[in-house]
């Protein structure tokens, strides 16, 4: 898993995250005083959190730079009193201030520092902050690491662009720049980006994603088995962000013994259009947010964040949904074709309409329809079957969705409808 999101349940900051040896330990940007010990807390459990760029103050951060693992000492003298600040080895730093690290540019990094803080450029502020960013741009390690705990705003992802978006991913996974814990491992990217290469994309539509967004909540139990996990699809994009962790897509490739699922979110930003053009170069329209290997028949709840999947999944397995194509576009299929591509089908998966749901699942057969839609919970049927149907085995039946369509939800709290208001 890669979004340990967490912060200082005592300041609200976000801390950093320091993979060692198989542990997880999280610092402060600053090493506070002692009387303020880090105690690590999931992010969304502090409204006041600040996550800002450790540099400018001002921006989300997209980049992590590590120094040496010695941290930076800043010490300023006064005429009474002698002030020492430690530093973490690990920068979390906003767009606009990794183009300045990266050009080397330290009298502008300082200068933004100061305009933010409102200070001279020539007073002892401005000297103390230019030797801090000194350090930072003579110690600092090779290379920079994505951030994928950032609650981005969204971009819509439309289908025929998904070779595009998914050939950027890629380029991602196999690239040089840096990604957190379990992806930190070159093999591992490359292993999900050879699935990604592979099968079909696969588009939830409108309703659909709505439909999935509202039964998640109620997710039964739900073991993970061949049964319901579709094959040949390398890239599932929902039509919105979905969820509590507000997931864009998800791909999974196939190990000898389970899955690695991998859940995106798409990134946008307010950047000036150089520095967004730089990004979608570089990063592209997803990142990484959740990453999970789950063995065969292990069991996703509706508290999961991979439950919105399983529910996608336990739809399109039910056969309650049907497909359309598309063809990418215009531009792309000319590159497929130049680069002797196969060009990608693009599935579009969409609810289907009533009569034909109702076939699907065997009409009414006589009885009064329920006024809700539901879960069943998996269970066991004692089926009979040999000769004369006189010998009888157990078939596990996956969970399921109950009720006609257009019916509210069954929730505890809160009851949506789809479809046609009457």
């Amino acid at each position: 898993m890669i979004d340990h999101d967490m912060a200082c349940r005592t300041c609200g900051y976000a801390l950093t995250p320091i993979h060692r040896d198989g542990r997880v330990t999280y610092e402060h940007p600053v090493t506070p005083d002692t009387d303020h010990p880090t105690i690590a807390v999931p992010a969304h459990q502090r409204p006041n959190l600040f996550r800002r760029c450790h540099l400018c103050s001002i921006h989300q951060p997209w980049w992590e730079y590590h120094t040496d693992d010695a941290p930076i000492i800043v010490e300023a003298a006064g005429d009474t009193l002698t002030v020492a600040q430690r530093y973490s080895s690990r920068w979390h730093v906003c767009g606009a201030c990794a183009d300045l690290i990266e050009t080397g540019d330290q009298p502008a990094l300082t200068r933004r520092s100061l305009a933010v803080l409102g200070l001279s450029t020539d007073g002892l502020a401005a000297q103390i902050l230019g030797g801090l960013h000194q350090a930072i741009l003579l110690a600092r390690a090779p290379g920079r690491t994505l951030i994928t705990t950032g609650i981005w705003p969204a971009t819509t992802v439309r289908p025929p662009a998904l070779p595009r978006i998914r050939d950027r991913l890629t380029a991602l996974l196999r690239g040089p720049v840096g990604l957190p814990h379990p992806l930190a491992d070159h093999r591992a990217r490359r292993h999900i980006a050879d699935g990604l290469d592979q099968g079909q994309f696969t588009w939830i539509d409108g309703e659909f994603t709505d439909l999935v967004e509202q039964v998640a909540e109620q997710l039964p139990d739900t073991p993970v088995t061949t049964r319901i996990v579709p094959t040949g699809v390398s890239l599932l994009t929902w039509a919105h962000p979905i969820g509590p962790h507000h997931l864009d897509a998800a791909s999974w490739t196939r190990h000898h013994d389970g899955w690695r699922i991998v859940a995106y979110r798409t990134i946008n930003a307010d950047l000036p259009a150089p520095t967004l053009t730089a990004l979608r170069h570089e990063v592209g329209w997803l990142i990484p947010v959740h990453v999970r290997d789950i063995p065969h028949g292990h069991t996703i709840t509706a508290q999961d964040p991979l439950a919105p999947l399983a529910a996608t999944w336990l739809i399109i397995a039910q056969q309650l949904t049907r497909d359309d194509t598309v063809a990418p576009e215009a531009g792309l299929r000319r590159s497929y074709h130049r680069a002797r591509r196969h060009t990608p089908d693009i599935r579009i998966v969409r609810i289907k309409p009533a009569a034909r749901r109702i076939a699907a699942t065997g009409g009414t057969g006589g009885r009064a329809q329920p006024t809700h839609r539901y879960w069943v919970s998996g269970h066991t049927r004692h089926q009979a079957y040999g000769p004369g149907r006189t010998l009888r085995r157990d078939i596990p039946i996956d969970p399921y969705l109950k009720g006609p369509d257009g019916a509210p939800i069954k929730a505890s709290t809160t009851v949506r409808i789809l479809g046609d208001h009457h």
